[in-house]
Protein backbone atom coordinates (compact mmCIF):
# COMPACT_ATOMS: atom_id res chain seq x y z
CA UNK A 1 0.00 0.00 0.00
CA UNK A 2 1.15 3.18 -0.73
CA UNK A 3 1.65 6.47 1.71
CA UNK A 4 -1.20 8.56 -0.22
CA UNK A 5 -3.33 5.76 -0.02
CA UNK A 6 -2.48 4.59 3.61
CA UNK A 7 -2.96 8.35 4.78
CA UNK A 8 -6.39 8.02 2.54
CA UNK A 9 -7.71 5.28 4.92
CA UNK A 10 -7.50 7.55 7.85
CA UNK A 11 -10.23 10.22 6.29
CA UNK A 12 -13.12 8.36 7.82
CA UNK A 13 -11.58 9.90 11.40
CA UNK A 14 -9.33 13.17 10.59
CA UNK A 15 -11.14 14.90 7.60
CA UNK A 16 -15.21 13.93 7.65
CA UNK A 17 -17.45 16.21 8.44
CA UNK A 18 -20.68 15.96 10.56
CA UNK A 19 -22.89 18.57 9.46
CA UNK A 20 -26.20 16.44 9.11
CA UNK A 21 -25.62 15.37 5.87
CA UNK A 22 -25.18 11.77 4.82
CA UNK A 23 -21.84 12.19 2.26
CA UNK A 24 -20.51 8.91 3.65
CA UNK A 25 -21.03 5.69 5.61
CA UNK A 26 -19.45 7.52 8.49
CA UNK A 27 -21.98 9.69 8.93
CA UNK A 28 -24.32 6.53 9.76
CA UNK A 29 -26.18 5.72 13.06
CA UNK A 30 -24.54 2.45 12.63
CA UNK A 31 -21.31 3.44 12.26
CA UNK A 32 -21.89 6.20 15.26
CA UNK A 33 -23.53 3.38 17.28
CA UNK A 34 -20.35 1.05 16.58
CA UNK A 35 -17.84 3.38 17.98
CA UNK A 36 -19.75 3.99 21.49
CA UNK A 37 -20.14 0.42 21.48
CA UNK A 38 -16.33 -0.58 20.90
CA UNK A 39 -14.74 2.39 21.60
CA UNK A 40 -11.05 0.52 21.53
CA UNK A 41 -11.65 -0.25 18.02
CA UNK A 42 -13.07 3.27 17.75
CA UNK A 43 -10.02 4.25 18.65
CA UNK A 44 -7.58 3.40 15.96
CA UNK A 45 -8.56 5.39 12.82
CA UNK A 46 -6.05 2.50 10.79
CA UNK A 47 -8.97 -0.21 11.91
CA UNK A 48 -10.74 -1.22 8.65
CA UNK A 49 -14.59 -0.39 8.09
CA UNK A 50 -16.16 -3.00 5.26
CA UNK A 51 -19.22 -3.78 3.58
CA UNK A 52 -20.20 -7.37 2.23
CA UNK A 53 -22.29 -7.29 -1.45
CA UNK A 54 -23.21 -10.36 -3.56
CA UNK A 55 -25.68 -11.40 -6.07
CA UNK A 56 -25.75 -13.71 -9.00
CA UNK A 57 -24.96 -12.69 -12.51
CA UNK A 58 -25.37 -14.85 -16.02
CA UNK A 59 -21.50 -15.10 -17.46
CA UNK A 60 -22.77 -16.07 -20.54
CA UNK A 61 -24.73 -13.03 -22.18
CA UNK A 62 -26.05 -14.73 -25.01
CA UNK A 63 -26.43 -18.25 -23.88
CA UNK A 64 -29.97 -19.69 -23.54
CA UNK A 65 -28.89 -22.11 -20.35
CA UNK A 66 -29.50 -21.09 -17.03
CA UNK A 67 -26.04 -20.20 -15.10
CA UNK A 68 -25.42 -18.35 -12.42
CA UNK A 69 -22.25 -17.16 -10.47
CA UNK A 70 -21.92 -15.57 -7.18
CA UNK A 71 -19.08 -12.71 -6.50
CA UNK A 72 -18.69 -11.96 -2.80
CA UNK A 73 -17.22 -8.45 -2.82
CA UNK A 74 -16.00 -6.31 0.02
CA UNK A 75 -15.74 -2.56 0.33
CA UNK A 76 -13.29 -0.38 2.65
CA UNK A 77 -15.25 2.48 4.21
CA UNK A 78 -12.08 3.82 5.92
CA UNK A 79 -11.99 5.39 2.49
CA UNK A 80 -13.38 9.02 1.41
CA UNK A 81 -16.85 8.60 -0.65
CA UNK A 82 -15.08 9.59 -3.93
CA UNK A 83 -12.31 6.41 -3.92
CA UNK A 84 -14.66 3.49 -2.00
CA UNK A 85 -16.88 2.99 -4.17
CA UNK A 86 -13.94 3.01 -6.92
CA UNK A 87 -13.98 -0.20 -8.43
CA UNK A 88 -10.17 -0.99 -7.90
CA UNK A 89 -10.39 -0.79 -4.18
CA UNK A 90 -13.35 -3.56 -4.79
CA UNK A 91 -11.72 -6.77 -2.68
CA UNK A 92 -13.08 -9.80 -4.45
CA UNK A 93 -13.23 -12.08 -1.72
CA UNK A 94 -14.51 -15.23 -3.74
CA UNK A 95 -16.53 -16.86 -6.61
CA UNK A 96 -19.55 -19.26 -5.76
CA UNK A 97 -19.57 -21.37 -8.80
CA UNK A 98 -22.95 -22.45 -10.39
CA UNK A 99 -24.61 -23.31 -11.95
CA UNK A 100 -27.25 -22.75 -9.35
CA UNK A 101 -27.22 -19.98 -6.89
CA UNK A 102 -26.37 -21.19 -3.63
CA UNK A 103 -29.74 -20.44 -1.81
CA UNK A 104 -29.61 -20.94 2.11
CA UNK A 105 -26.67 -22.91 1.48
CA UNK A 106 -24.71 -19.62 0.83
CA UNK A 107 -23.21 -19.77 4.38
CA UNK A 108 -21.01 -22.99 3.66
CA UNK A 109 -19.18 -21.12 1.12
CA UNK A 110 -18.82 -18.09 3.50
CA UNK A 111 -17.42 -19.68 6.11
CA UNK A 112 -13.74 -19.50 5.97
CA UNK A 113 -14.06 -15.65 5.32
CA UNK A 114 -16.36 -15.55 8.37
CA UNK A 115 -13.52 -17.06 10.33
CA UNK A 116 -10.80 -14.06 9.04
CA UNK A 117 -13.36 -11.79 9.56
CA UNK A 118 -13.28 -13.20 13.29
CA UNK A 119 -9.72 -13.54 13.48
CA UNK A 120 -9.21 -9.86 12.08
CA UNK A 121 -11.69 -8.82 15.27
CA UNK A 122 -10.32 -10.30 17.62
CA UNK A 123 -6.72 -11.09 16.71
CA UNK A 124 -5.31 -8.98 14.52
CA UNK A 125 -3.02 -9.17 12.22
CA UNK A 126 0.35 -6.78 12.12
CA UNK A 127 0.05 -4.44 9.26
CA UNK A 128 3.25 -2.04 8.06
CA UNK A 129 1.84 1.63 7.76
CA UNK A 130 3.68 2.99 4.73
CA UNK A 131 3.03 6.54 6.42
CA UNK A 132 3.86 6.57 9.78
CA UNK A 133 6.43 3.98 8.28
CA UNK A 134 5.38 2.11 11.58
CA UNK A 135 4.13 -1.34 12.24
CA UNK A 136 0.36 -2.27 14.04
CA UNK A 137 -2.08 -4.21 14.70
CA UNK A 138 -4.85 -3.95 12.06
CA UNK A 139 -8.81 -5.17 13.05
CA UNK A 140 -11.12 -5.03 10.64
CA UNK A 141 -15.15 -4.84 11.51
CA UNK A 142 -18.19 -6.31 8.94
CA UNK A 143 -21.11 -3.61 9.20
CA UNK A 144 -23.39 -4.71 6.74
CA UNK A 145 -24.47 -6.44 3.82
CA UNK A 146 -25.85 -5.11 0.37
CA UNK A 147 -28.14 -7.01 -1.57
CA UNK A 148 -31.20 -7.49 -3.48
CA UNK A 149 -34.32 -9.01 -2.77
CA UNK A 150 -33.73 -12.57 -3.05
CA UNK A 151 -30.20 -12.49 -1.68
CA UNK A 152 -31.10 -10.55 1.78
CA UNK A 153 -32.97 -13.56 2.30
CA UNK A 154 -30.08 -15.82 1.73
CA UNK A 155 -27.80 -13.69 3.63
CA UNK A 156 -30.34 -13.17 6.55
CA UNK A 157 -31.83 -16.35 6.90
CA UNK A 158 -35.35 -14.71 6.83
CA UNK A 159 -37.09 -15.78 4.17
CA UNK A 160 -38.17 -13.04 1.43
CA UNK A 161 -41.29 -15.33 0.09
CA UNK A 162 -44.38 -15.90 1.51
CA UNK A 163 -47.06 -13.87 3.41
CA UNK A 164 -44.21 -12.95 5.78
CA UNK A 165 -41.76 -11.85 3.59
CA UNK A 166 -40.99 -8.48 4.92
CA UNK A 167 -37.74 -9.22 6.96
CA UNK A 168 -38.49 -5.66 8.69
CA UNK A 169 -41.93 -6.19 9.88
CA UNK A 170 -41.55 -9.72 10.37
CA UNK A 171 -44.34 -11.59 12.13
CA UNK A 172 -46.70 -8.46 11.30
CA UNK A 173 -46.13 -8.12 7.84
CA UNK A 174 -49.56 -6.89 6.75
CA UNK A 175 -49.90 -8.60 3.95
CA UNK A 176 -53.15 -10.37 1.46
CA UNK A 177 -53.79 -13.01 -0.99
CA UNK A 178 -54.86 -11.73 -4.06
CA UNK A 179 -57.07 -14.95 -5.65
CA UNK A 180 -57.19 -13.60 -9.62
CA UNK A 181 -53.78 -12.46 -9.54
CA UNK A 182 -52.44 -15.37 -7.38
CA UNK A 183 -49.41 -13.37 -5.94
CA UNK A 184 -49.15 -11.75 -2.34
CA UNK A 185 -49.93 -8.05 -1.80
CA UNK A 186 -47.86 -6.18 0.95
CA UNK A 187 -50.11 -3.67 2.74
CA UNK A 188 -50.42 -1.82 5.84
CA UNK A 189 -47.65 1.06 5.22
CA UNK A 190 -49.48 3.91 6.34
CA UNK A 191 -49.06 2.12 10.04
CA UNK A 192 -44.96 3.90 9.40
CA UNK A 193 -47.12 7.43 9.57
CA UNK A 194 -47.59 9.91 12.18
CA UNK A 195 -50.28 8.88 14.24
CA UNK A 196 -51.98 12.24 12.93
CA UNK A 197 -51.26 11.47 9.59
CA UNK A 198 -54.28 12.85 7.54
CA UNK A 199 -53.29 9.71 4.97
CA UNK A 200 -54.77 7.24 7.82
CA UNK A 201 -58.16 8.19 7.91
CA UNK A 202 -58.27 8.32 4.26
CA UNK A 203 -60.40 5.06 2.85
CA UNK A 204 -61.27 5.51 -0.96
CA UNK A 205 -57.27 6.20 -2.19
CA UNK A 206 -56.10 3.33 -0.51
CA UNK A 207 -57.79 -0.40 0.91
CA UNK A 208 -60.78 0.50 2.27
CA UNK A 209 -60.26 0.84 5.23
CA UNK A 210 -58.90 3.74 7.91
CA UNK A 211 -55.09 2.98 9.65
CA UNK A 212 -55.28 3.45 13.55
CA UNK A 213 -52.25 0.38 13.99
CA UNK A 214 -48.75 1.87 15.25
CA UNK A 215 -45.92 0.81 13.12
CA UNK A 216 -44.24 -2.48 13.93
CA UNK A 217 -41.30 -2.69 16.53
CA UNK A 218 -37.86 -3.77 14.56
CA UNK A 219 -36.20 -6.31 16.47
CA UNK A 220 -32.87 -5.57 17.76
CA UNK A 221 -30.19 -8.11 16.68
CA UNK A 222 -30.29 -10.00 20.21
CA UNK A 223 -34.49 -10.73 19.72
CA UNK A 224 -33.28 -12.20 16.48
CA UNK A 225 -30.42 -14.31 18.07
CA UNK A 226 -32.79 -15.38 20.46
CA UNK A 227 -35.81 -16.17 17.72
CA UNK A 228 -33.02 -18.27 15.62
CA UNK A 229 -30.95 -20.18 18.56
CA UNK A 230 -32.88 -23.39 17.43
CA UNK A 231 -32.04 -23.14 14.17
CA UNK A 232 -28.68 -23.31 14.86
CA UNK A 233 -26.62 -26.57 13.19
CA UNK A 234 -29.28 -27.42 10.85
CA UNK A 235 -27.74 -29.15 7.23
CA UNK A 236 -27.76 -26.36 4.53
CA UNK A 237 -27.46 -27.70 1.26
CA UNK A 238 -28.23 -26.77 -2.68
CA UNK A 239 -30.17 -30.11 -3.30
CA UNK A 240 -33.67 -29.81 -1.83
CA UNK A 241 -33.22 -33.31 -1.23
CA UNK A 242 -30.51 -33.17 1.68
CA UNK A 243 -31.81 -29.52 2.63
CA UNK A 244 -33.92 -29.96 5.77
CA UNK A 245 -37.44 -28.51 5.29
CA UNK A 246 -38.43 -25.30 7.33
CA UNK A 247 -41.83 -25.37 8.71
CA UNK A 248 -43.02 -21.66 8.67
CA UNK A 249 -46.53 -22.35 9.36
CA UNK A 250 -45.43 -24.64 12.68
CA UNK A 251 -42.65 -21.70 13.39
CA UNK A 252 -45.50 -18.55 13.11
CA UNK A 253 -42.22 -17.15 11.53
CA UNK A 254 -40.33 -17.13 7.86
CA UNK A 255 -36.83 -17.70 9.83
CA UNK A 256 -35.08 -20.53 7.44
CA UNK A 257 -31.63 -20.74 9.13
CA UNK A 258 -29.58 -18.59 11.91
CA UNK A 259 -27.23 -16.47 9.34
CA UNK A 260 -23.72 -17.42 9.96
CA UNK A 261 -23.21 -13.84 10.08
CA UNK A 262 -23.95 -13.85 13.73
CA UNK A 263 -20.32 -15.90 14.47
CA UNK A 264 -19.17 -12.24 14.49
CA UNK A 265 -19.26 -11.31 17.97
CA UNK A 266 -20.62 -7.65 17.55
CA UNK A 267 -22.68 -8.39 15.05
CA UNK A 268 -26.05 -8.69 17.20
CA UNK A 269 -25.19 -5.21 18.19
CA UNK A 270 -25.30 -3.73 14.93
CA UNK A 271 -28.19 -1.55 14.35
CA UNK A 272 -28.60 -2.11 10.41
CA UNK A 273 -27.03 -5.55 9.76
CA UNK A 274 -28.53 -5.82 5.80
CA UNK A 275 -29.17 -3.00 2.96
CA UNK A 276 -31.02 -3.87 0.10
CA UNK A 277 -29.44 -2.69 -2.86
CA UNK A 278 -31.29 0.48 -4.47
CA UNK A 279 -30.77 -0.14 -8.24
CA UNK A 280 -32.14 -3.36 -8.41
CA UNK A 281 -35.17 -1.79 -6.86
CA UNK A 282 -35.66 1.52 -8.39
CA UNK A 283 -34.82 -0.73 -11.84
CA UNK A 284 -37.96 -2.75 -11.37
CA UNK A 285 -40.34 -0.08 -9.40
CA UNK A 286 -39.50 2.35 -13.01
CA UNK A 287 -40.14 -0.91 -15.09
CA UNK A 288 -43.33 -1.56 -13.63
CA UNK A 289 -44.47 2.39 -13.59
CA UNK A 290 -43.97 2.61 -17.28
CA UNK A 291 -44.59 -0.50 -18.28
CA UNK A 292 -48.30 0.83 -17.13
CA UNK A 293 -48.66 3.81 -18.00
CA UNK A 294 -47.52 2.82 -21.75
CA UNK A 295 -49.73 0.16 -21.42
CA UNK A 296 -46.79 -2.15 -23.03
CA UNK A 297 -47.95 -5.77 -23.42
CA UNK A 298 -46.61 -8.08 -21.43
CA UNK A 299 -45.04 -5.97 -18.64
CA UNK A 300 -48.41 -3.40 -17.64
CA UNK A 301 -49.57 -4.53 -14.23
CA UNK A 302 -52.98 -3.50 -15.17
CA UNK A 303 -54.58 -6.53 -16.52
CA UNK A 304 -58.00 -7.89 -16.15
CA UNK A 305 -57.27 -9.93 -13.33
CA UNK A 306 -55.62 -6.82 -11.04
CA UNK A 307 -59.25 -5.35 -11.68
CA UNK A 308 -60.88 -8.57 -10.91
CA UNK A 309 -58.69 -8.53 -7.59
CA UNK A 310 -59.87 -4.35 -7.20
CA UNK A 311 -63.63 -5.62 -7.42
CA UNK A 312 -63.25 -8.22 -4.78
CA UNK A 313 -61.60 -6.07 -2.13
CA UNK A 314 -64.54 -4.07 -2.99
CA UNK A 315 -62.20 -0.82 -3.98
CA UNK A 316 -62.15 1.50 -6.72
CA UNK A 317 -65.40 0.43 -7.69
CA UNK A 318 -64.81 3.00 -10.89
CA UNK A 319 -61.90 1.14 -12.11
CA UNK A 320 -64.45 -2.63 -11.54
CA UNK A 321 -64.50 -4.82 -15.18
CA UNK A 322 -68.32 -4.32 -16.16
CA UNK A 323 -69.65 -7.49 -17.70
CA UNK A 324 -71.52 -6.62 -21.25
CA UNK A 325 -73.35 -9.29 -22.80
CA UNK A 326 -70.72 -11.74 -23.41
CA UNK A 327 -67.66 -9.34 -23.10
CA UNK A 328 -65.78 -7.99 -20.29
CA UNK A 329 -65.34 -4.14 -20.74
CA UNK A 330 -62.58 -2.64 -18.69
CA UNK A 331 -62.89 1.01 -17.70
CA UNK A 332 -59.92 3.01 -19.26
CA UNK A 333 -57.87 3.92 -16.09
CA UNK A 334 -57.25 7.82 -14.96
CA UNK A 335 -53.67 7.69 -15.51
CA UNK A 336 -54.42 7.08 -19.42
Amino acid sequence: MSTKTSTLMTWHKDERVDDGIMRHPTNSMTWKSFDELHPSFALDPCNVRLGLASDGFQPFRNSKTSHSIWPVVLIPYNLPPWLCMKQENFILSMIIPGPNGPGDAIDTYLQPLTEELKELWEVGIETYDASTKQNFKLHASLLWTINDFPAYGNLSGWSTKGKLACPCCKKDTSSIRLTNCKKQCFMGHRRYLPLSHKWRKETKAFDGNKEERAAPKICSGIEILDQVQNLEGIQLSKDPKKRKKISHEKRQDNWNKKSIFFELPYWKCLLLRHNLDVMHIENNICDNIMGTIMNVQGKTKDTIKTRLDLQEMNIRSELHPIQNGEKIEVPTACYT
